[in-house]
């Protein structure tokens, strides 16, 4: 299991709902789920602030990549970046063996 960390600064709420329901089934048709979802989030240290926390849970890198590159996710990508600004972290879960 590989995890991603989706951080969310909103542009145009309507438009990022679209792009979050369009986007989803393409995301559980190529085996990734989401495990957490978050819209209240708080600093504790420092001072940037995420209108959006996502995790994302995939089997592989590899399911994630043939994913973020496939025909089905390619046209909300491009209604992504007018959506919002996205900051994308791959997770290696060092607590698995």
């Amino acid at each position: 299991m590989i995890h991603y960390l989706v951080l969310v600064k909103i542009k145009d709420a309507g438009l990022f709902a679209k792009y979050v329901n369009g986007h989803l089934p393409s995301i559980v048709a190529y085996g990734g789920k989401i495990t957490f979802r978050s819209i209240e989030n708080y600093p504790v240290l420092g001072q940037e602030t995420w209108d959006v926390v996502v995790i994302q849970e995939w089997p592989s890198e590899s399911a994630f990549d043939i994913w973020w590159n496939s025909e089905e996710y390619q046209p909300w990508a491009k209604i992504r970046d007018d959506a919002a600004s996205l900051s994308i972290i791959k997770c290696l879960n060092l607590l698995q063996s």
